[in-house]
């Protein structure tokens, strides 16, 4: 036995070990602890892979669904103990719920909030030919054009689309430019008039633009904070200012052949600051426009992004404005009205929400 251990010992110090290790029995009494305790295995934390509310936006007494997938059990909903993966709501004001899952390995939280609105419903309808553009007054002559989609009782909510034509441009033409009609069009086109054939006055035509939107809220169901501010050229520059001074009424702006400060009589520094909140943005700029040449937009729209908005530039060839087929950088373009459609209109679709 002793010539065993003395082989190990001399078998320890070869394989480079400060002192001697002995293996097998202690013989002095004393007892080797040689492995940490055992605790079991590990329990990873819960997860909460998704929490949503659907629609995050609704009407006073209407309801909305809270709904989760989550790996743990049990559950609170602001702190109250949940089962299953759904829960109908009806909150009374803008409310953020608090899903919270817990297990031995810890605890996570996530949040969804919906978002309340006072009644849609028009006090002051009137009536229309879907398909057909019509005239409306706020001050300013408009020109509406409301789709199929609209529920005739006015009982049903829809998107609010207002544009703004380019100088030169006029409201009754540029209505059909953004209103496809039939089955593709789920949005109300409001299309500010006032400046027919003429630009936009950045100073007084922002409060002609709120004007407008306000009196046709009066006649038909317009979403609550689902107003989306769009248009070309100086209608673009006037759709940069109203929205930067009036951000929380816009859910988002969709914008073609523009720029977010050159000709909107603010500066950077002032349209930015001016901004209760970051609003969604699709810019659509041409590359051969030599009006708003693509370095100047994208040196302006690099900076609101830069400011926190969720802004996505669009460049395709093409000039300020063109018509369908013609040629530019060697091929025929679709032109600029096609191209709001193609690019601009998959913004109607995106469900965006404003403040208010």
């Amino acid at each position: 036995m002793a010539q065993l251990q003395l082989t190990l010992v001399a078998l320890a110090l070869l394989a480079g070990c400060g002192e001697a290790t002995y293996f097998g029995p202690r013989t002095d009494g004393m007892v080797d602890i040689d492995a940490a305790v055992d605790d079991g295995p590990v329990v990873a934390p819960p997860t909460i892979t998704s929490f949503v509310a659907a629609p995050t936006s609704i009407i006073t007494g209407k309801s909305s669904t809270l709904s989760w997938v989550t790996s743990a059990d049990p559950l609170t909903l602001d702190g109250t103990a949940v089962t299953g993966t759904t829960k109908i709501v009806s909150p009374t004001a803008d409310t953020t719920y608090t899903l919270t899952a817990t297990n031995a390995g810890g605890t996570v939280s996530a949040t969804a909030t919906v978002m309340v609105s006072p009644t849609s419903v028009p006090a002051k309808p009137i009536t229309f030919t879907k398909n057909n553009p019509f005239t409306v007054n706020s001050g300013t002559t408009n020109y509406v054009f409301v789709p199929d989609a609209y529920d005739s009782t006015h009982q049903t909510p829809i998107t609010l689309f207002v544009w703004l034509h380019g100088c030169g441009g006029n409201s009754a033409g540029d209505v059909w430019t953004v209103s496809p009609g039939g089955s593709t069009q789920t949005w109300i086109t409001l299309a500010v008039g006032g400046q027919e054939g003429n630009c936009w006055n950045m100073s007084s035509d922002p409060a002609h633009v709120l004007a407008a939107i306000a009196d046709i809220k009066t006649h038909f169901n317009i979403k609550p904070r689902g107003v989306i501010l769009g248009g070309y050229s100086s209608g673009g520059d006037l759709t940069y200012r109203t929205a930067f001074y009036n951000a929380k009424q816009f859910a988002g702006i969709l914008v073609e052949n523009t720029s977010p400060f050159r000709d909107t009589g603010s500066t950077k520094a002032a349209s930015l600051a001016a901004a209760t909140w970051k609003f969604n943005i699709i810019h659509l700029a041409h590359l051969q426009d030599t009006t708003y040449g693509i370095a100047g937009v994208e040196t302006e729209t690099d900076a609101v992004k830069a400011a926190g908005f969720p802004l996505t530039r669009i460049e395709v060839d093409g000039t300020h404005y063109d018509n369908a087929n013609a040629m530019v950088n060697g091929h025929k373009v679709p032109g600029t009205s096609a191209d709001v459609a193609t690019y601009l209109f998959p913004g109607l679709g995106k469900g965006w929400i404003s403040p208010q």
